[in-house]
């Protein structure tokens, strides 16, 4: 695998599959220059970072 992709495909978090009937749920990210896969669709997910709000 060269340099470029293996950059590409570096990825620490968690994502996830939500599947309703026969659809699965994707989000489109912002269309911004200065975020990684700009304006492409993508499974929802995050860093895995949880966040105790007493809640």
């Amino acid at each position: 695998m060269d340099a470029y992709l293996k950059d590409q495909l570096d990825f620490t978090g968690v994502k996830v599959a939500l599947l309703v009937e026969k659809s699965i749920l994707v989000v489109l990210r912002d269309n911004k220059t200065d975020i990684p896969w700009p304006n492409m669709w993508e499974l929802p997910g995050g860093d895995g970072v949880i966040i105790m709000t007493g809640a």
